[in-house]
């Protein structure tokens, strides 16, 4: 499967104004804290990324199938579409200040698995959603997600769930009955 990534002006201001939100509200993105000024105006912009292998590992472990499309953001960090109602199909924003494209994407696609998955009906949705990204370093089998400052800990217990069986049910199961 590939998923093209596009620039669209009105999808990157939505992401700007979403971004400042949760900065606004939280000080900092889970003990990182980036604010920047952009710089760059992009007029256009466009690539595609093959993304099967990835797609073939989370549809394995999540038992489902989704479809993908991709834009091009400003923001310090990419993100997905997850502030709105639940869709079938899940949608990256993908940061120009990303460092390493394939492990921000298979991160990113992670989330929209975990998302479609949970339903967003799992506690501390927002936060939850980065804990479980930590399953990403036993599928691909190096450290490729390190998580954020503030949740070591809860990945910590997360994984030591996962790797007793690698079961996603039993990870979300331990969490909802012992949330943090």
């Amino acid at each position: 499967m590939k998923v093209k990534f596009t620039y669209n002006k009105k999808i990157d201001n939505k992401c700007w104004k979403r971004y400042n939100a949760f900065l606004k509200e939280n000080k900092t993105v889970w003990g990182l804290s980036k604010t920047i000024k952009p710089i760059i105006e992009i007029k256009k912009a466009d690539f595609v990324m093959d993304v099967t292998d990835i797609m073939k590992k989370y549809e394995k472990i999540f038992d489902t199938m989704v479809k993908i499309k991709g834009y091009i953001v400003t923001t310090p960090f990419s993100m997905i579409n997850d502030d709105g109602p639940t869709t079938k199909n899940g949608t990256i924003y993908y940061s120009i200040y990303t460092q390493n494209p394939s492990v921000v994407v298979a991160h990113e696609i992670f989330h929209i698995f975990f998302e479609k998955y949970t339903n967003r009906d799992i506690p501390n949705y927002e936060e939850a959603k980065e804990y479980f990204t930590v399953i990403m370093n036993d599928l691909f089998g190096s450290n490729v997600s390190g998580g954020y400052p503030n949740h070591q800990q809860q990945r910590n217990k997360i994984f030591k769930v996962w790797k007793k069986n690698h079961s996603i049910d039993d990870c979300v199961s331990y969490f909802k009955q012992n949330p943090f």
